[in-house]
């Protein structure tokens, strides 16, 4: 259930959208705002991305449209017909937010684009996400994850520096769409605040392309301030100089992250320390280690032995003792790694348990990724296509009647 006190309690959205927008709708949703997803009477197309419930397709069965639609509502109606047009207004009137991802001038096209709406209704918040923004000769172009990724320069400095001719490597699992819902969730609530202070609403142009760009960490500053290219590097940060290995082989078979930065003398002393006790520290016990000028230049060396180290204990170990000492080193997980960590699962509760009774079933989702104290969000099950229907259009026509 969700929450009486949840942050964004008492707002509505309507979610003209489909992937472009059900991230950002899913993020509001969770922190409690009353999210209505209009789709038409097949359901938006991402009810037909795999995988499906014991792999049976079926619109109300995706587990990809079930990840990014919890807590909120399904309406539809046929957006292109007149009297579909209306009935969008007309909901408008107890509506706060728009979050629209169609592409650039449909909306216009249907009476329904923000300069039109704000005139009858000028407290309303309205935010466009589109692949290139809504004015441009860009903004009609085709796209996808890909070329987002692509094009906005992520995959460029994302690959192997060990594998010969590696090509750039384009991250998974729709990161160009979640860089752009956050962007998203985020200027919604800056309005929502601004509308607090002013009574007034304000239109929010959303370029997944502006969102990719602006995330590419150090890529940018390293070509405005030194013109320098960044190089790919297997499983470290794209720097202009080559580093060192950090990923490092244990004796589960599992890698350790083993960061190589931020050794003060403490945290080398303490290094050192360790591996003296397991009779594995070679020649690092040597006091000119404990200079930085002298340890870097032979960093390469330092990581031979710390690789002959970590592959003698198990990756848990590794991780648990090296953090005990101060130094940052971590554990390369898969993700069901993450399901059964204590840490994540018991102790923050990250991960919650949404009833599902159309099939009457429980299933394990990620919570969300922040936690209120005074407003804590929570989730509840997608919805089935148009399951809300009967509640918010037919009550809808009988205020119309009276």
């Amino acid at each position: 259930m969700m929450v009486e006190k949840a942050a964004l309690k008492g707002i509505r959205i309507l979610e003209i959208g489909d992937q472009f927008t059900q991230f950002a709708g899913k993020l509001l949703a969770d922190m409690g705002a009353e999210v209505i997803k209009v789709e038409p009477k097949e359901g938006v197309p991402s009810r037909k991305i795999g995988p499906f419930y014991k792999d049976i397709p079926d619109k109300n069965g995706s587990l990809y449209f079930w990840n990014y639609n919890t807590s909120k509502k399904s309406i539809t109606l046929d957006i292109t017909t007149k009297e579909g047009q209306e009935t969008i207004v007309r909901l408008l009137t107890q509506t706060d937010v728009i979050l629209e991802g169609n592409k650039p001038g449909q909306m216009k096209e249907w009476g329904l684009d923000y300069h039109t709406l704000s005139k009858e209704f000028p407290k309303l918040v309205y935010c466009s996400v589109t692949p290139f923004g809504q004015e441009g000769p860009w903004s009609q172009y085709q796209s996808s994850d890909i070329v987002q990724l692509a094009l906005g320069g992520i995959m460029a400095v994302t690959g192997y520096d060990d594998v010969p001719d590696a090509p750039p490597i384009a991250p998974t699992g729709g990161q160009s769409y979640h860089l752009a819902g956050y962007f998203a969730a985020m200027g919604i609530v800056s309005a929502l605040l601004y509308r607090d202070f002013k009574n007034q609403g304000q239109f929010i142009d959303i370029s997944v392309h502006d969102c990719v760009t602006v995330s590419t960490e150090m890529s940018l500053p390293y070509w405005i301030y030194q013109k320098e290219h960044v190089i790919r590097q297997t499983g470290r940060h794209a720097l202009p100089n080559r580093s060192v290995r950090w990923n490092l082989k244990c004796k589960d078979g599992k890698y350790i992250l083993v960061l190589n930065t931020y050794l003060d003398v403490k945290r080398w002393k303490s290094l050192v320390s360790w591996l003296s006790s397991n009779q594995l520290e070679e020649d690092l016990g040597d006091e000119r280690y404990v200079n930085d000028r002298f340890r870097a230049e032979r960093m390469e060396h330092v990581t031979d032995v710390l690789e002959r180290f970590c592959i003698q204990f198990e990756s848990d170990y590794i991780y648990h003792t090296a953090q005990s000492i101060g130094l940052p080193w971590a554990p390369v997980r898969a993700p069901e790694d993450m399901i059964h960590d204590q840490h994540l699962a018991e102790d923050r509760q990250v991960f919650e348990s949404v009833y599902h009774p159309e099939v009457n079933e429980w299933f394990t989702y990620p919570g969300p990724p922040y936690k209120f104290h005074e407003t804590p969000g929570s989730i509840t099950r997608p919805p089935l296509v148009g399951e809300h229907n009967e509640e918010l259009l037919s009550n809808l026509k009988t205020n119309l009647t009276n």
